[in-house]
């Protein structure tokens, strides 16, 4: 049984353009059981699947903030093929066999992304991965915990000695600013 989604398409890419965190924990919850199912089906372990799915969330923030950026399939779809698409690059890179690719059935997805686009999403990634070196800390830490682990505020205020969450959240904005500026100066 389906239970209908709290948000439409569009609520969510707008959700992710707001750095939403309710929209993108219900992104994450939605979908990372069906990457982590492929993965596994296509001979990867759950840290394979933790990676993949991490890596498609940061290309779809990146696209999704991009100003051309235009959903032409349900965003879960989309998010399927980006996982799928980078996960055969991964096994190519391995030297696995990639002819026998087993798909979850809900997503056969039609509208793949280029071989040359994963390509550009692995440069933005580094980009974005070499903006947060030089970004520093205390931001380093703030934006992995939140981002690339999934921590709440209040946890990360706590590790990071912030009083309350309120005061972790501000010290977030402060750091996506400055990161936004490293990035776009290179």
């Amino acid at each position: 049984m389906n239970i209908r989604s709290p948000f439409n398409d569009d609520e969510l890419v707008q959700g992710i353009k707001d750095n939403n965190s309710m929209v993108i924990s219900y992104i994450y919850k939605k979908n990372y059981p069906t990457i982590a199912n492929f993965i596994r089906l296509n001979g990867g372990n759950d840290d394979d699947a933790k990676d993949i799915f991490q890596e498609s969330l940061i290309t779809l923030f990146h696209k999704v903030q991009q100003e051309n950026f235009s959903l032409t399939s349900k965003l879960n779809t989309y998010i399927y093929s980006i996982a799928r698409n980078l996960w055969l690059t991964e096994l190519k890179r391995k030297q696995k066999n990639t002819d026998d690719i087993n798909e979850v059935e809900e997503f056969l997805p039609n509208d793949e992304l280029l071989l040359d686009d994963i390509e550009l999403i692995r440069q933005n990634q580094k980009r974005l991965m070499w903006s947060l070196e030089k970004l520093g800390e205390p931001c380093k830490s703030i934006l992995s915990y939140f981002y690339f682990y999934q921590w709440s505020m209040q946890e990360i205020a706590e590790k990071m000695g912030y009083t309350n969450a309120e005061n972790a959240k501000n010290q977030k904005y402060k750091c996506l600013l400055r990161l936004k500026k490293i990035y776009q100066k290179m």
